[in-house]
């Protein structure tokens, strides 16, 4: 199985003005072309002139850029041209020097070749740090990620973490710019940073921890494991920005809510995650999964 579209010409045009308008990025356009994979009222071409009603067919080719692993993986919701899965613990997002072969990205590749898909190249559009759980979104191809990438549709991560301490007041947005630290790994305050924007709510709390839900009103790299230290209240097990322990072996922090529009269609969707089953007794908030 491979994935193809259509498109149908409301005024006149050239082919690649077409794919663009609905989202064919120029890399895209330029791969499609090269493989052959476009045509013009059933006959193959690159660009062309296209009057009013003229028809342009894309098929997306097989890729072998994705190395394929069929280890487990936890689906949330499967739609024509979108996954939601469920990231645990412990494994990286995509492929890094440390793991070519075996991240969410790969799982994510042979799920679709289980599917029947040729040659998959997906492309995760909502990335987590390893060590963080919870809901990813994930485009089954090019041609999705970037009609998103161009759309103005909602797409809302929201997470809850545990954390040392309870911040004050309950309710707030942190607004503090972030850099790379000059190790290459850290993340740090910085005025020259780029601005980033965290909004959290307390929802319980014990004499030691707190239980926070928080939104991402920007995406940058350890946003909220930064945000949180930098107000005085560590995640609970982070070892780069708080305190590993052996209670929590890595930092408590799950995306537990994801609402996104599909520009596909225009449904709605928002898929839900309970507590994590080995976080401590103060995050049993009895929260439903499910989607909507």
């Amino acid at each position: 199985m491979r994935y193809t579209f259509s498109f149908k010409a409301n005024k006149a045009t050239t082919v690649k003005r077409l794919l663009a308008k609905n989202g064919v990025s120029h890399r895209l356009f330029k791969r499609l072309s090269d493989a052959g994979m476009v045509w013009l009222n059933n006959r193959q071409t690159a660009n062309a002139e296209m009057i009013h009603g003229a028809t342009v067919r894309i098929e997306l080719p097989p890729s072998t850029e994705v190395a394929v692993s069929h280890q487990p993986i936890d689906v949330a919701l499967d739609l024509p041209n979108w996954l939601v899965v469920v990231k645990p613990a412990g494994l990286a997002s995509v492929p890094g020097p440390s793991n070519l072969t075996d991240s969410l990205l790969n799982r994510v590749a042979g799920h679709l070749v289980d599917q029947g898909v040729e040659g998959p190249q997906p492309a995760i559009i909502t990335r987590l740090d390893r060590d963080t759980t919870g809901l990813v979104l994930v485009a089954k191809h090019a041609y999705a990620q970037g009609r998103l990438a161009q759309s103005d549709a909602a797409l809302v991560k929201e997470y809850r973490a545990v954390l040392v301490g309870t911040p004050s007041p309950a309710q707030g947005v942190v607004t503090l710019p972030l850099a790379k630290a000059e190790d290459g790994i850290h993340r740090v305050v910085s005025p020259a940073g780029q601005p980033a924007e965290t909004a959290y709510r307390v929802v319980a709390q014990t004499a030691t921890e707190s239980l926070v839900e928080l939104t991402l009103h920007t995406g940058r790299t350890h946003q909220i494991r930064v945000h949180m230290a930098a107000i005085g209240h560590p995640l609970v097990g982070d070892p780069l920005y708080g305190t590993a322990t052996v209670a929590a072996p890595h930092q408590l922090l799950q995306a537990f809510r994801l609402t996104f529009t599909d520009p596909f269609d225009g449904a709605a969707h928002t898929v839900l995650l309970p507590v994590p089953v080995d976080w401590p007794a103060i995050a049993t908030a009895g929260q439903e999964s499910g989607t909507e």
